[in-house]
C-alpha cells in the first residue's frame, strides 16, 4: 500500500489493530481470549473503536465546516451507508441460519429469534432496536452520525469545547439510570433491552472528537504533561492492569465500578488514563509511520469490522470439533485475523478501479 501525505497512518494502523483484536475476542476459544480480551486494563477494542470512530469523524468532516448543508448531507449519507452494511449483514446472518447452514451458536439463536418474533423481527431490526450478538456496534454509530454534524459545529465554536464535553458527561450521568431505547423496546416489542445504551457510550464518540481538536499548546495539554501528573496517570494505569489480570484483588463493589456494561465510573476513567499514554506513545511517530496491512484494514474498517462479524458466527463452530488440537485452534485464529484482508483489499481495489478520492 502507498502511504500518501496528509493521511494519519498512525491511527489507520491503530484501528485496523483494533479489528484485528476484536475479531480474535470474537471468534478464538477461551485459552486465547484470556490474552486477547482487554490486556491493557479493563479496556476492550469497543471502547478504543468508539474513541477512534469520533477522532476520525472530525478529520474527515471538519473541511465542511463552512458548508453546513454539505456537512449535514455527507455526515447522514455516511449513516446511510453504515445502516445499509448492517441491515445486509443481519440478512446474511438470517438467511444462512434459516435455510439450515448453520446448526450451532449465534447461527441457532438468529433462527431460534426468527420462529420466536416471525416478520415482526424485521421491522425492530430496521428501527434499530432488534440488536443480535454481534451487530450491535454499528446501529449505535448510525445514531451517534445524526447527531455528530452539530457536535463538531459546537466544537468549532471558540470556548465551546469544555461545554461539549461536560454536556457528554452529564448525558453520560443519565445513562447510569435510564436507557430510552431500551425503555421504548419494552413498550414496543418482547426485546428486553437495547445494547449499548446510546447515553453512555456517547461519551467516547465526543472524547474522540474532542482530542481531535486539542491542541498541544493548549493549557490542559500541557498541565497533563507535567511529571507529577504523568506520574499519577500512569501509576494509575498500571493498577488498572493489575486489577484486570488479578495481579491485585479488588472487592466486588470496586469491580462492579468497572462495568463494561454500561460504561461504569472507574472503566471510564481506565479509558482515560490509556488515551493519555496512547496519545503520548503517537506522538512519537511521523503521522506516516504505520503497518502497512494493518493501516488497510484500518483504512476500511466498515467493510472489515462487517465481515469480522460474520467470521464470528461461522468458525466459533469448527473450534468444537474434538479432534482439533491446540496448535489447529491457534492456526484457525490466525487464519481468521489473515482473513481481514479480503475485504479490504477488494475495496481498496474498488476505490483504485473507480477511482474514488481517497477516504479518511
Amino acid at each position: 500500500m502507498t502511504f500518501s501525505a496528509g493521511r494519519d497512518y498512525r491511527v489507520d494502523t491503530l484501528r485496523g489493530l483494533l479489528l484485528v483484536v476484536m475479531t480474535i475476542d470474537h471468534v478464538a476459544p477461551p485459552w486465547i481470549t484470556r490474552y486477547s480480551s482487554e490486556p491493557l486494563g479493563f479496556v476492550s477494542a469497543m471502547e478504543g473503536f468508539f474513541i477512534l470512530a469520533g477522532y476520525v469523524y472530525v478529520l474527515a468532516y471538519r473541511r465542511y465546516l463552512g458548508q453546513p448543508a454539505t456537512l449535514w448531507r455527507k455526515s447522514l449519507q455516511r449513516g446511510l451507508v453504515i445502516y445499509g452494511y448492517h441491515l445486509f449483514g443481519l440478512a446474511i446472518a438470517f438467511g444462512v441460519a434459516l435455510v439450515g447452514w448453520g446448526h450451532d451458536g449465534a447461527w441457532a439463536e438468529r433462527a431460534a429469534d426468527a420462529r420466536s418474533f416471525g416478520w415482526a423481527l424485521v421491522g425492530w431490526a430496521a428501527v434499530l432496536i432488534y440488536r443480535p450478538q454481534y451487530f450491535d456496534v454499528l446501529p449505535v454509530y448510525v445514531l451517534l452520525l445524526l447527531l455528530a454534524p452539530a457536535l463538531l459545529q459546537g466544537l468549532n465554536r471558540s470556548g465551546s469545547a469544555i461545554w461539549l464535553a461536560l454536556g457528554s458527561v452529564l448525558v453520560w450521568l443519565l445513562g447510569q439510570y435510564w436507557d430510552p431505547l431500551s425503555a421504548l423496546a419494552i413498550a414496543v416489542s418482547p426485546i428486553p433491552s437495547v445494547w449499548p445504551n446510546l447515553l453512555t457510550w456517547q461519551l467516547l464518540f465526543v472524547l474522540g472528537m474532542c482530542c481531535a481538536v486539542l491542541s498541544p499548546q493548549s493549557p490542559l495539554a500541557e498541565w497533563s504533561r507535567r511529571p507529577l501528573v504523568t506520574a499519577v496517570i500512569f501509576g494509575l494505569a498500571v493498577l488498572c492492569l493489575a486489577a484486570r489480570h488479578h495481579v491485585l484483588e479488588l472487592p466486588p463493589a470496586i469491580l462492579a465500578l468497572f462495568s463494561k456494561a454500561n460504561l461504569a465510573p472507574l472503566r471510564v476513567l481506565n479509558v482515560l488514563l490509556l488515551v493519555q499514554l496512547g496519545a503520548r506513545l503517537m506522538a512519537w511517530f511521523p503521522l506516516q509511520a504505520g503497518v502497512a496491512w494493518l493501516a488497510l484494514l484500518g483504512r476500511h474498517s466498515l467493510e472489515v469490522f462487517s465481515f469480522h462479524i460474520l467470521l464470528a458466527y461461522a468458525v466459533p463452530p469448527l473450534f468444537g470439533a474434538p479432534a482439533r488440537s491446540d496448535g489447529d485452534l491457534l492456526l484457525l485464529t490466525a487464519a481468521c485475523a489473515l482473513a481481514l484482508i479480503l475485504p479490504a483489499g477488494a475495496r481498496e481495489w474498488a476505490d483504485h478501479a473507480g477511482r474514488t478520492p481517497a477516504r479518511v
